[in-house]
């Protein structure tokens, strides 16, 4: 995943009311032509345990604590989102990247609170909080990749959460290419 990628995730939030996405005609679609395969009560499988066309059964996997796959209102915090721009071993759909235009609908679905019932009302996103993605690439000076999400910026290390196991790591800025310097001040600014 290039650097540019997570900036394109960030510069589609706060999310304008104007443009509320809808369970049955955004994201749905999404769902059924890239999950449902795997994950549908219509295909019998139900990998992983998680079932799409269910909405009884997929409400389950969405609330707002630590075990939910959705968290109303917080896509960054949304392991849901986060396996579908990851390009780890664990990326959904495992054969294919979902479009950027998918992943905005998911992400404003999300951030507006994840609802099926498109007269619900809209969760609306704080103006000064900007929401990043869960997981982003970073690249030291030698040229390597770093995988983490973005916490803060603490004196001259960037805090930076591992995808696995959800540690928070301070990692040198200046031990960080030019370009993911730049990223960290970015993401830590208002």
């Amino acid at each position: 995943m290039s650097l540019l990628r997570p900036i394109l995730l960030i510069s589609l939030l706060p999310v304008s009311a104007g443009f509320a996405a809808d369970f049955k005609r955004d994201i749905q679609p999404i769902l059924e032509k890239n999950c449902y395969e795997c994950h549908s009560v219509k295909t019998g499988k139900k990998k992983a345990g998680f079932v799409f066309d269910d909405l009884e059964t997929f409400k389950l996997d969405i609330a707002d604590n630590d075990v939910a796959q959705i968290r109303p209102g917080k896509p960054a915090e949304s392991h849901f989102l986060e396996i579908m721009i990851n390009d780890g071993k664990n990326h959904m759909p495992p054969k294919d990247q979902l479009s950027s235009s998918d992943i905005k609908k998911i992400t404003e679905w999300i951030s507006e609170g994840a609802s099926f019932d498109s007269g619900a009302p809209k969760m609306t996103a704080a103006p000064a909080k900007k929401v990043l993605p869960p997981i982003m690439s970073w690249t030291n000076a030698e040229g390597k990749t770093i995988k983490a999400g973005f916490v803060r910026l603490d004196g001259e290390n960037v805090v930076l959460k591992m995808p696995l196991n959800a540690a928070e790591v301070a990692y040198p800025l200046a031990k960080l290419s030019e370009a993911s310097q730049k990223l960290a001040r970015d993401c830590a600014a208002p």
